[in-house]
């Protein structure tokens, strides 16, 4: 049987009924059981408390989760980049791969291209 809150209301009235009857133990009835509802109240807040503190945790989580996710997949990312520009540079120049200007694409984008992407390798190494 679930205590709904218009179960709760009806114990209510009848613990103050009880404890406000004549005779000693109908009165310490009353009060046990307006005490029991003031439990059972209590313990309905701790465990909404604790519903919204997981709910909360289970986010926070998730959004750690999806984080590690993004650094794990840069780190990979990076370290092929890394064995690529060692393997590279371990190569003759002429066996390096070279960029390979596209059909209608000007002169000046093709080294504007290949030496932003110059500068960016190089960065990458002076990190090593």
């Amino acid at each position: 049987m679930r205590l709904d809150d218009d179960k709760l209301e009806a114990l209510r009235r009848w613990g103050q009924g009880l404890r406000e009857a004549g005779g000693e133990e109908s009165a310490a009835a009353g009060r046990a059981i307006l005490m029991l509802i003031e439990e059972v109240e209590r313990l309905r807040l701790e465990q909404l408390r604790a519903r919204e503190q997981l709910s909360h945790l289970t986010r926070l989580a998730s959004a750690e989760v999806e984080q590690d996710t993004e650094e794990r997949v840069a780190s990979t990312l990076h370290g092929r980049v890394q064995r690529v520009l060692r393997r590279n540079s371990d190569s003759p120049p002429e066996s390096q791969p070279t960029f390979v200007e596209e059909a209608g694409s000007g002169a000046a984008e093709t080294d504007e291209a290949r030496t932003s992407a110059q500068s960016w390798i190089e960065a990458l190494r002076r990190q090593e």
